[in-house]
């Protein structure tokens, strides 16, 4: 069996993709435990570095994920979009970048605002109140994240045909 290139970049991406949705949860279960409120901006500050890796692997993924459709109908008599499985993938990846562009960032920057603002004091009255909203939300985002990630690799594993990297 022959693998291309593009389909190791792949598994590369993915597994890139994955770190930073773990390492994300892990750094956000940390800022909740932290007493201290410096040590939690310090944290919530290597939360949001690590979250710059998101966009590097969804943007390999993209093009990897490109090559491997061509690599799999290359020749084919079949179009690409009559595969459910592919398509499926697509639109599941699609929501979930678009959740983890637009929803995640909003939230880690609000949630740092307010942080922030504690630190200096001048947090408002609710400002406890808005962190454990934050949270909540973040939460949330995480468990819509990871659950689309795990149903992104289920139809992967368990598609109706070939995977698209190997050749």
């Amino acid at each position: 069996m022959r693998v291309s290139i593009t389909f190791v970049f792949h598994l590369l991406s993915i597994g890139t993709l994955m770190t930073t949705l773990v390492a994300g949860f892990i750094l956000d279960r940390k800022i909740r435990r932290e007493p201290d409120i410096h040590l939690k901006i310090y944290t919530a500050g290597l939360s949001k570095s690590i979250g710059l890796l998101s966009p590097v692997a969804a943007i390999l993924l993209l093009l990897t994920g490109i090559a491997n459709i061509h690599n799999r109908f290359l020749g084919y008599p079949s179009e690409w979009y009559s595969e459910g499985w592919l398509v499926a993938k697509i639109i599941l990846y699609a929501v979930m970048v678009f959740n983890g562009m637009f929803y995640g960032p909003g939230l880690m920057r609000g949630r740092l605002k307010v942080l922030r603002s504690q630190a200096e004091q001048s947090a408002p009255t609710n400002a406890d109140s808005q962190i454990r909203s934050y949270n909540t939300q973040i939460t949330l985002f995480y468990a819509v994240q990871i659950m689309l990630f795990l149903l992104i690799v289920y139809i992967s594993v368990f598609g109706t045909a070939k995977h698209p990297g190997a050749i």
